[in-house]
């Protein structure tokens, strides 16, 4: 039996992105042991993953403590092969302590630092846009080269999906029709939907009819919305509670507009129809896969940037418009990633 470890901590969007290959993996060989190491933050998302086996935590500022107890933690297995889907020092280093007989990453050109590939025994250069998705399959398929491209998809939990139906519920949405959902985030956010175009989205109705509903995480519990808005708020280490109310949205048909942030990404990965707002972020490198993108109809020179921090003279005008009026620059970025129609 081939072990295989996956190497990715963050951020929350790029580690779900690539778990389609967890999943696809599975299937190409099931007798294969899978397993992932990731922040501690994110682990819960990993729930009920389709062909995983196991998930290591590692906990970002524990310091040098930390760094033995992840040691010994990876040395309790045997890997085969390490992949570094991240490409950074700590990744990289993460696949070195674990004892992996081969360490396999991604080149210098698509590697955030470069030298980290000194720890690694082999890199693949990686044709195309550095999405999480590409790296991960183009890793993968060292090892199977036929493998499929999949989508992720995370699970939530019978209970899960019930408990968030009835909070969904206590807003006056009736959970057995469609609603749409609106993902606020931190105005201070470049990438962060615009505080008018929230307040304009949350006061009209939608193409469809649609009653709305404003998503909220504990980094926004400052945070102000429209005084009539229905709003859900979601705290700290209830991560699991975004998986099941994108498999609500999904199973009901109904939609998600969001920005290019975690939870936007979430929502996508446990079925959820999203629409995802790009301003500052090229939606090549960080679009969830099956997402419709929404971009600003006349961006400025300046779009995309990638940058977190707007240098703008009038601030994130990039991100200064809303459906109906943003233009749809792609429907799905699958078909591209896998090089080829995804399987059903």
């Amino acid at each position: 039996m081939t072990s295989v470890l996956l190497v990715r901590l963050s951020a929350m969007g790029d580690l779900v992105h690539g778990l389609g290959v967890v999943r696809a993996l599975h299937r190409a060989r099931p007798d294969w042991r899978i397993s992932i190491v990731t922040q501690s933050t994110f682990a819960p998302l990993l729930e009920g993953l389709e062909g995983l086996s196991r998930v290591v935590t590692f906990r970002r500022r524990g310091g040098l403590g930390e760094i033995r107890r992840l040691r010994a933690d990876l040395r309790s297995d045997t890997y085969d092969v390490a992949l570094d889907l991240q490409g950074n020092w700590k990744s990289a280093g993460i696949a070195w302590l674990s004892g992996a007989r081969e360490r396999i990453g991604a080149g210098a050109a698509w590697r955030q630092e470069p030298r980290s590939r000194w720890l690694l025994h082999r890199t693949i250069e990686i044709a195309g846009e550095r999405h999480p998705a590409r790296v991960a399959f183009s890793l993968a398929r060292v090892l199977v080269p036929e493998l499929p491209f999949l989508v992720p998809q995370l699970v939530a939990t019978a209970a899960e999906l019930e408990n968030e139906r009835a909070a969904v519920r206590s807003m006056g949405v009736d959970v057995e029709r469609p609603f749409r959902v609106i993902v606020v985030t931190d105005p201070s956010d470049p990438r962060a939907l615009r505080p008018a175009v929230v307040a304009a989205q949350a006061a009209q109705r939608s193409p469809q009819d649609l009653p709305t509903l404003l998503v909220l995480g504990p980094a926004e519990s400052a945070v102000s919305v429209p005084p009539e808005a229905r709003v859900l708020r979601h705290g700290r280490g209830e991560v699991r509670r975004l998986v099941a109310l994108g498999a609500l949205v999904a199973n009901v048909g109904g939609e998600v507009l969001g920005p290019d942030q975690g939870a936007t990404h979430v929502l996508a990965a446990a079925g959820a129809s999203c629409r995802v707002v790009f301003g500052a972020q090229d939606f090549r490198c960080t679009a969830p896969p099956a997402a419709t993108v929404l971009v600003h109809p006349s961006p400025p020179s300046c779009s995309p940037c990638r940058q977190r921090r707007c240098t703008h003279a009038a601030g994130p005008v990039c991100m200064d418009f809303a459906p109906p009026d943003g233009r749809v620059a792609c429907r799905s970025l699958a078909e591209d990633l896998a090089g080829h129609p995804p399987p059903p």
